[in-house]
C-alpha cells in the first residue's frame, strides 16, 4: 500500500503534466480564434461545445466519473473563451477604426471612447462610405450614430445597415456637451458670427436666447465649424462644438457647457465584416419585415416576450420594393444566448420576411464625453 508521500508525489507529478497540456490547449486555443477571426465566424458555437461536453464524457471509464468529467470540461471550455476574448482584444487593438466626420467630430469621441485613445482611426465624409470601407475590408471596424436622445433615430444609418452585409459587435454612449470657441485671444463681446449644425443650435437654445444679435450660419458637422474658425483667424467668428474639436483645432473655450440639455446623449454602433463581438453580449439588434396577413406584427412581438427578452427600440422604416411597406428594425436585451437568438428567428420567420440578426454584442453601461 502507497504511503501518503508516494501519493502527493504521483499527484504533483500528473499536475504538471495536467499544466503543460492546458498551457497547451490554450494555445491551440487562441489559433482558433485568430481563424475564426480571419474568417468572420463567431467565437461561441453552442452545438460544438454541447458535442464536446457529451464525448468527453463518455471517454471516462468509470460511470461515476462521467458528471464530473462534464463539469471538468464546461469550466475548461469557459476558461477556454476567455483566453479567446482575451486574443481577439489584442487583435481589434491593432485594428483600423472609420468613423464619419473630421477629428473633433462626436464620432471620434465615440472611436476612442470604446477602442482607446491610441487606436488607428480613419475618417470618412459620409456614414456610407464608413459602412463601405468595413464591407471592403480596408478597415476593421467602423463606428456610426444610429440615434440621439432628443432628437431621435438617424433614419440614414437604419437605411445603410440593410443595405450593407455587416454585423453589429459593439456600442458606445457619448455624451454630447458643447462649448463656445473662438480663436486664441478672442472673448464672448467679440462674436458677431458663430458657426455649428444645424443640431448644435438647436441643442443650444436658452445659450443662443442671451446672444440674439449673433449671426448663426449652419455648417456641415459641428467639427467642420470649428476647423472653420480656427482657419478664419477672426476674433468675431465662434463655434459650438465639443471640446475635442476644441484641442484639435487650437481653439479656446470661451465658454463650456453651454447645452440645455444635460441628458442628451448620442448612441453609436460597431460595426465589423465579422460577427464576432467585442466583449459579452448583453444586446441584440435584428431587423425583418411581416407579412401583409392580420395579426402577424403581434405574433412577431410575442416571439420575444415568449423567450424572456424585452424590447429596448423598435424603428420601421420604408422597404424599397412597393409603398406602404416596411422593415422593423428591433433592440432586445435579455436571454440573447446564440441558441436563444437561433430560436427566435426560426419563430419570427412564421410570419416575417427578410429576417435578419444584424448582431448580438456588448451594450454600452457608461457615457463617453465629447
Amino acid at each position: 500500500m502507497k504511503d501518503l508521500i508516494q501519493c502527493r508525489a504521483e499527484i504533483d507529478a500528473i499536475d504538471r503534466q495536467i499544466v503543460r497540456l492546458f498551457e497547451e490547449r490554450m494555445r491551440v486555443s487562441r489559433d482558433v480564434v485568430r481563424y475564426k477571426h480571419e474568417h468572420h465566424m463567431n467565437i461561441l458555437d453552442t452545438s460544438r461545445e454541447e458535442a464536446v461536453l457529451a464525448s468527453r464524457a463518455q471517454m471516462a471509464e468509470e460511470d461515476v466519473l462521467r458528471g464530473p468529467v462534464t463539469e471538468l470540461y464546461r469550466e475548461l471550455m469557459r476558461l477556454s473563451r476567455e483566453e479567446q476574448q482575451r486574443c481577439l482584444d489584442a487583435l481589434c487593438e491593432d485594428s483600423v477604426v472609420a468613423y464619419s466626420g473630421v477629428p473633433g467630430a462626436f464620432g471620434e469621441s465615440a472611436v476612442i471612447g470604446f477602442f482607446g485613445a491610441d487606436c488607428e482611426r480613419v475618417s470618412y465624409k459620409t456614414f456610407e462610405e464608413v459602412f463601405a470601407a468595413v464591407a471592403e475590408g480596408r478597415v476593421k471596424y467602423g463606428v456610426v450614430p444610429v440615434e440621439n436622445s432628443s432628437s431621435g433615430s438617424i433614419n440614414t444609418v437604419y437605411d445603410l445597415m440593410g443595405a450593407y452585409s455587416c454585423h453589429i459587435v459593439g456600442e458606445q454612449l457619448v455624451r454630447v456637451e458643447h462649448c463656445l470657441l473662438g480663436v486664441p485671444g478672442a472673448r464672448i463681446e467679440d462674436i458677431t458670427t458663430v458657426y455649428s449644425h444645424e443640431q448644435g443650435f438647436a441643442q443650444c437654445p436658452s445659450f443662443l436666447a442671451q446672444h440674439s444679435d449673433w449671426i448663426q450660419t449652419p455648417y456641415f458637422n459641428t467639427a467642420i465649424a470649428a476647423s472653420h474658425v480656427a482657419q478664419m483667424g477672426d476674433v468675431h467668428c465662434a463655434a459650438i462644438a465639443s471640446r475635442l474639436a476644441a484641442r484639435h483645432y487650437g481653439l479656446d473655450i470661451l465658454m463650456p457647457d453651454i447645452h440645455s440639455y444635460t441628458g442628451n446623449h448620442t448612441r453609436f454602433i460597431v460595426v465589423s465584416a465579422s460577427p464576432t463581438p467585442i466583449g459579452v453580449p448583453d444586446k441584440a439588434t435584428l431587423t425583418f419585415s411581416v407579412r401583409h396577413e392580420r395579426g402577424t406584427l403581434m405574433r412577431a412581438l410575442s416571439s420575444f416576450v415568449a423567450l424572456g427578452m424585452n424590447l429596448t427600440h423598435i424603428e420601421s422604416r420604408p422597404l424599397r420594393k412597393g409603398s406602404w411597406e416596411y422593415c422593423f428594425y428591433v433592440d432586445v436585451v435579455g436571454n440573447v444566448a446564440e441558441d436563444n437568438l437561433h430560436v427566435l428567428m426560426q419563430s419570427l420567420a412564421a410570419d416575417c420576411d427578410g429576417c435578419r440578426l444584424l448582431g448580438a454584442y456588448r451594450s454600452a453601461k457608461e457615457s463617453g464625453h465629447a
